[in-house]
């Protein structure tokens, strides 16, 4: 394994762990790079011909990737995967840097049986692009922690790692918004369960996007008054507060695996200032973010 921090012009850090054909298998998955880079205003990445499969997460920023002669703006949250044999570049956006994490691999002949599906539908056209509807960016973070700290069973987590990342991103590729019923549903102690649930489910797979309850209820074709009171007759505790537990949930991750600032996290989450992030924050876990940070740092 060659692992690189690098600096450079143009480029602000660039973590990358590079392996020969056949040094890195992860079950169906041969690995030969995975690593981090964040570039500066207009800085570009050539045009090379793409030699194996790339998975790329934006974490912050904007810029445009190249495939071929077609351009794909990309900007923080969006994801997106290109096959092997195509021409790819990347330039960064001129009045934006571009942060992003990457992996490059190919499917080998264990995945036919587990990943046969996906691996036809990820090949089956030069690229694929998307918003990241899974998370993808933590266990990207977490994989990459692994491949530095080395720690014991390393190998099985990123195994897990990577298939959480190859079914996460090919759900965000092919699946619409989770809908349910269309119609108001009767009010029985069965449905009201099933819709409690759905709104759960929805909130973990849609936190990024989620801006209030009127939203969460357009989306699920229910009622808001009606949806937030079947949620805190079914659970004891209000829908707001309840989605405030789950962003402030998810921030956690964000300041421990993804290294992105805490006014970048505070946007991911929708919050308008990091003041409001911040106070939100403070009132769940008792300490403002910046001592979560501060403490995580100690750690490592």
């Amino acid at each position: 394994m060659d692992m690189e921090n690098t600096m450079h012009a143009g480029c602000q850090f660039h973590f990358d762990n590079k392996f020969v054909e056949g040094q890195a298998t992860f079950g169906g998955i041969d690995l030969f790079q995975i690593g981090e880079i964040c570039c500066e205003c207009g800085y570009e990445i050539p045009a090379h011909n793409q030699y194996c499969l790339e998975l790329s997460c934006i974490v912050s920023g904007s810029g445009y990737f190249f495939i071929n002669d077609t351009c794909i703006k990309v900007a923080a949250g969006d994801i997106l995967f290109n096959s092997a044999g195509y021409s790819h570049a990347i330039k960064t956006d001129q009045t934006n840097m571009l942060r992003f994490v990457y992996m490059g691999f190919k499917f080998n002949e264990l995945a036919d049986m587990e990943f046969a599906e996906i691996q036809a539908f990820l090949q089956s056209a030069p690229y694929h692009f998307a918003k990241d509807t899974h998370n993808l960016l933590i266990p990207f973070m977490r994989n990459i922690d692994e491949f530095y700290s080395r720690k014991p069973y390393s190998h099985t987590m990123i195994r897990n790692y990577f298939e959480e990342i190859i079914v996460s991103a090919y759900r965000s590729f092919t699946q619409k918004a989770d809908k349910v019923s269309q119609y108001m549903p009767e009010r029985s102690p069965h449905s009201v369960g099933q819709t409690v649930y759905a709104v759960i489910r929805h909130i973990e797979n849609h936190i990024f996007e989620l801006r209030s309850i009127n939203v969460l209820a357009k989306n699920l074709n229910y009622n808001s008054s009606y949806l937030s009171h079947v949620f805190k007759q079914r659970t004891g505790m209000t829908l707001q507060r309840y989605i405030n537990h789950k962003k402030i949930e998810k921030s956690l991750e964000l300041l421990k695996y993804s290294n992105i600032s805490i006014k970048q996290v505070g946007e991911k989450l929708g919050y308008e200032t990091i003041q409001s992030f911040s106070k939100a924050f403070s009132r769940i876990m008792g300490y403002p973010p910046s001592h979560y940070v501060a403490n995580q740092r100690e750690q490592y």
